[in-house]
């Protein structure tokens, strides 16, 4: 295994590491993946009395899992107007709803497990880039007056006042936006789920599922589970167990700089603590840790490790705010993400005892929780508010040729951004 160098890794509090399955054992239900979706899934089994036990192939949060922004707000990576299009208004308000349902179950396990953070308060701005304000104000009526939210509408004056640059023009501010230890948050997760009964096994990839009378058998290296539920959390993972649940999501590369503590420089360019991300089809994402570092992130592509990374993300993160010109970048990584084809989370069934969840697109924080939840409350409580994510299924994605086409459309949105600037 090889650890990838991330401000969550450095960061990470940790009580255990766990063993590998080394033997063959029954359980109720049997969880493939430890990132973020996989351990919710468990947890929210877990809640309602229900055996289960969880094996990832590497550590828990080796993915982009504990290799991300940290933004949690609701919403999904596809925009509420094209959900709408796609399903109609009144199913998009559910969906919306689900989202934000998604949002109140992060931070109400982590205020329940001792991590809220009060050093990071809620807000996520998101700066506009081209200069149409109209737009901006015409956005946050409509999300206001049809699904409740409380988004602010930030003239160019005010966000001048906190971000000293002349690239952004108008803003939206989410007052219900939140920044979050992914990986921290994921771990706690975990300690409750064994505290409730739950096992976890580390460094114990699956190679093969075999469907039973009953359930399923899943074959290890070195063990195996027999389990009457078998629940796919593997999303950008290379993972081949199911072929149509691989086929669901292409693993894209986002990546994050992390600079060195910038003392008072910071104030020079950023005076507010909120996340903020722009309006371009390839933003940027970044904020303001508490010891003054900026965790900055942006792009896409298909390379986990390109050359010059660092160099790379620093001189993007000095062309929008040039005056932190000489500044050092402390280390720099990429995480893979996984993307559906319709750019929606995948929460579902094959069939009575195989179910998925995975596809969130750089915006799991909430949605990993939510499928969690809403597929315990499946198996266990006969409720099928999953099934309104069945418009948004397993689309084929070519993979691993899909990857090409990814790459080509990044490359469009970037020449689109530039020409609309």
């Amino acid at each position: 295994m090889n650890e990838i160098d991330s401000y969550y890794l450095r960061t990470e509090v940790r009580t255990n590491l766990r063993p590998e399955l080394t033997t063959s054992i029954y359980t109720e239900n049997c969880i493939i993946g430890g990132g973020l979706a996989g351990v919710s899934t468990m947890l929210s089994l877990l809640e309602r009395n229900q055996p289960s036990t969880l094996i990832e192939s590497e550590t828990l949060g080796f993915g982009a899992s504990g290799r991300n922004g940290g933004f949690l707000s609701s919403g999904f990576s596809l925009g509420i107007r094209d959900i709408s299009r796609k399903v109609g208004l009144e199913t998009a308000k559910e969906l919306f709803q689900l989202s934000r349902d998604g949002v109140e179950l992060v931070l109400n396990r982590g205020r329940s497990l001792g991590i809220d953070d009060k050093n990071t308060p809620p807000g996520i701005v998101r700066n506009s880039w081209f200069p149409k304000s109209d737009d901006l104000k015409r956005e946050v009526d409509y999300m206001n007056n049809t699904f409740q939210t409380s988004l602010r509408y930030w003239s160019r004056e005010i966000v001048k006042e906190s971000y000293l640059t002349d690239r952004y023009n108008d803003a939206i501010f989410d007052p219900e936006g939140y920044q979050i230890h992914s990986l921290n948050y994921l771990n706690k997760c975990a300690e409750e789920s064994e505290r409730r009964g739950g096992q976890i096994f580390e460094n114990t990839p699956a190679y093969k599922i075999k469907r039973t009378s009953d359930g399923y058998k899943v074959f290890t290296s070195r063990g195996s589970i027999i389990a009457k539920n078998l629940i796919l959390c593997l999303s950008a993972s290379k993972n081949w167990l199911n072929y149509k649940v691989a086929q669901g999501v292409l693993p894209i590369e986002t990546y994050i700089l992390l600079t060195e503590p910038l003392g008072n420089k910071l104030q020079d360019a950023i005076r507010a603590p909120y996340a903020v991300s722009d309006t371009r089809r390839v933003e940027n994402y970044y904020r303001p840790l508490p010891d003054t570092r900026l965790l900055w992130g942006g792009g896409i592509g298909i390379k986990q490790n390109p050359n010059n990374l660092k160099q790379k993300m620093l001189n993007d993160l000095l062309s929008i705010y040039p005056q932190l010109n000489g500044i050092k970048a402390d280390i720099a990584w990429s995480g893979s993400m996984g993307y559906a084809s319709h750019r929606m989370p995948q929460i579902g069934k094959l069939n009575e005892n195989l179910w998925y969840n995975q596809g969130f697109g750089g915006h799991g924080l909430n949605t990993t929780a939510l499928g969690g939840e809403l597929i315990a409350r499946s198996i266990f409580e006969a409720d099928d508010t999953y099934k309104l994510f069945s418009p948004f299924n397993l689309a084929f994605t070519a993979r691993p040729l899909g990857l090409l086409g990814v790459q080509m459309i990044y490359w469009l949105w970037k020449l689109r951004d530039k020409f609309a600037s």
